[in-house]
């Protein structure tokens, strides 16, 4: 049963929502093939120039997607605009083969099947601008409101899906996701902008970007955002005592984010820092329910100066020194009949350096030689009650990460692209790693790619998953024996361009993970521990199409058949079909524009109960000149208002989560 949200809107109000939401519906589906009469936006790229779009992420050096070794998705910035998306997990639903859960604390993505309850996003390697975002303790990537940069400030996206692990190592298991910031000349001068929706959400933000006469470029930005949320009703503590299953005022959101980045010649230096608190409605790890103390902080920063030398050049190389902090704690309050107020968190702390040199001397061989090094000098794990003061973990730890990676990209005549990768890992705690990947890259047409690939990765047990304890129900008990992840995965891909303006990619894939690594229910102590519960595997197809217009229509659709067979027996959390579409076009001649997704995710086993087959509709409209230099978006998610659910995770009471209905949001922006 699928618990629904209380505090209905009032009638009037969603008299005017569904008003507003059929409206913008009918708006886009109807002007979806009109030619635009406004001059064309500048920030929106030609869907031939997408074709040929170079890619960073899948060799680390830049080259044609079509002769990258893996199916690269690329969202660009006029993406983000037209869609009116705010978040990475946003993003992460309109790619193919993607899946997102949300237990209205953190997101969680999952990749051709593969998205298990307490991972944390452990199996994905988030990058931005190739500097490492997952943090040290937990090797989560944050992918909701907690990811640590706002979406106006990034480039481009790139999803690279499959084992990364030859040039990445750990955790770029079944996916990298690198991010590639804006740079401070394409965002020269002062902006600002101001976002207002439902239920109290609001987001103020402004960045300044300029050049020096010595030709140095810099930029500056700063955001606040806060979300009162709503009261949430949960069925399973609909009990007079528990303010008959409902959470109060405890879905509420707000943090802060601010980035910095310099660049002189071939050298660049930035800092990222974000802070996010958030409610905890769910009651989740057996707390006591609706009690406004619970919540959690996750606090990051991020310095890293790089240099590379000048491109090129038959050499070229790039070195970068990094350093990071992750504090994620929160406040969690006992159901023991004092309602003991608990402090649980971790503190990491790491710096790194990393270089590589990418070799075009010898013809028709690129080659790409490097090395990663990172000390993690604080893995700080700790739990304690503040009234009365009682200690029930303070583990201290540091750790160090190594690899040595090597990549040949042959070229085998005109048409075929041969590309090999081996790295080797050693991190604290594992014995050595060797994880090798290949792709032969055949173009028989020219029109037409076919990429055969296969790949090795491994994830490392993380300090979380090996050192953390704490007694009693709802608790978790350490396991240091745990040997590292592993999945072998093969792929097959056709793509076939039609024109310069559609394209059509078919990929075929196999995955098979060993070693699994997942939380296992300890029914004696009633708490969890995570163990290498042994293999899972999947297999599937995709499908997807690509379209544009020169009047600036855009289309991408894809489907994904997926199929599991479950370590334990019971595939978990993943569907067996994913449907994306993603339609933007100018509406008429009054110079704004429409953009309308719709995502089929079919039904999920959670651990205690299924989440059913759904289809979301978000629709964003957009002016980007309301007066001159003012932009507007007007943007529904959720827009026929349909109850779903995500399923639920081993920590929670409930069986699925239910997500937001219609919700409505306005943002203003204005380049001085």
């Amino acid at each position: 049963m699928m618990p629904a949200p209380t505090r209905p809107i009032p009638f009037r109000l969603r008299r005017h929502a569904r008003a507003f939401a059929r409206a913008l519906a009918l708006s886009i589906l109807a002007c979806a093939g009109a030619r635009a009469g406004e001059p064309p936006d500048l920030t929106t790229l030609p869907l031939e120039q997408l074709m040929s779009m170079e890619v960073y992420s899948a060799s680390k050096f830049m080259q044609k997607s079509s002769r990258a070794p893996s199916s690269v998705t690329v969202i660009t910035k006029a993406d983000i605009r037209h869609f009116g998306w705010r978040t990475l997990a946003d993003v992460a639903r309109s790619v193919r083969g993607m899946v997102v859960s949300y237990d209205r604390n953190y997101s969680y993505l999952g990749q051709r099947g593969i998205l298990r309850p307490g991972d944390f996003n452990t199996r994905f390697l988030l990058q931005v601008d190739g500097n490492r975002m997952n943090d040290a303790v937990y090797d989560q990537a944050p992918v909701g409101a907690e990811f640590p940069l706002d979406l106006d400030l990034i480039e481009r996206i790139e999803f690279v899906p499959g084992p990364g692990s030859s040039i990445y190592g750990s955790n770029a298991f079944i996916g990298v996701i690198n991010v590639i910031t804006k740079t401070p000349g394409a965002v020269a001068g002062t902006r600002a902008s101001l976002e207002v929706g439902q239920d109290g959400a609001r987001q103020a933000a402004a960045s300044v970007g300029w050049r020096s006469p010595q030709g140095s470029e810099y930029l500056i930005a700063a955001s606040a955002h806060r979300s009162d949320g709503r009261d949430l009703y949960f069925p399973e503590f609909d009990t007079p005592a528990q303010n008959h299953g409902v959470a109060s005022g405890l879905d509420d959101e707000r943090g802060q984010r601010f980035f910095a980045r310099a660049t002189h010649g071939a050298a660049t230096l930035s800092l990222i820092h974000a802070n996010r608190v958030k409610g905890i409605p769910t009651a989740s790890y057996s707390q006591s329910f609706n009690d406004p103390r619970t919540a959690t902080t996750d606090r990051q920063t991020y310095v890293n100066a790089a240099w590379r030398s000048e491109a090129g050049a038959v050499e070229q190389l790039k070195a970068r020194l990094f350093w990071g902090q992750y504090d994620s704690f929160g406040d969690y309050v006992a159901s023991d009949q004092a309602r003991t107020l608990s402090h649980d968190g971790s503190s990491a702390r790491w710096w790194g350096i990393d270089a590589s040199v990418v070799s075009t001397r010898l013809a028709g061989h690129t080659v790409l030689a490097g090395i990663d090094l990172q000390r993690d000098y604080r893995l700080h794990q700790y739990s304690f009650d503040i009234a009365p003061f009682h200690s029930y973990l303070d583990d201290r730890r540091s750790a160090r990460r190594a690899g040595l990676y090597l990549q040949d990209q042959v070229a085998l005549g005109e048409t075929v692209l041969l590309n090999l990768g081996l790295r080797y890992d050693r991190n604290s705690g594992s014995e050595g790693v060797w994880s090798p990947r290949a792709a032969l890259i055949w173009n028989p047409l020219e029109a037409t790619t076919v990429k055969a690939i296969y790949g090795s990765a491994f994830r490392s047990p993380n300090s979380f998953e090996k050192f953390y304890a704490f007694p009693g129900e709802g608790g978790q008990t350490g396991n240091p024996g745990l040997r590292e992840e592993r999945v072998r995965s093969a792929e097959l891909a056709l793509v076939q361009e039609f024109g310069e303006n559609a394209r059509v990619s078919v990929s075929a894939f196999r995955t098979a993970l060993s070693n699994l690594i997942a939380p296992v229910a300890q029914q004696e102590l009633a708490s969890v521990r995570f163990d290498n519960i042994g293999r899972l595997g999947a297999r599937g197809v995709e499908i997807e199409y690509e379209r544009g217009t020169p009047g600036g229509l855009t289309l991408r659709t894809s489907y994904s058949a997926i199929r599991v067979s479950d370590a334990l027996g019971q595939p978990v959390n993943a569907p067996a079909g994913l449907a994306k579409l993603n339609l933007s076009a100018p509406l008429g001649a009054g110079g704004w524009r429409g953009a309308l997704e719709g995502q089929y995710v079919g039904a999920r086993h959670g651990v205690s109960g299924t989440a059913r087959r759904h289809v979301v509709v978000n629709a964003n409209l957009m002016r980007a000149r309301l007066l001159p230099n003012l932009e507007l978006s007007l943007g529904v998610t959720n827009l026929f208002d349909r109850a779903y659910a995500d399923p639920a995770s081993i920590e929670h009471r409930q069986r699925v989560i239910a997500q937001d209905g219609r919700r409505l949001r306005a943002r203003l922006a204005y380049a001085f």
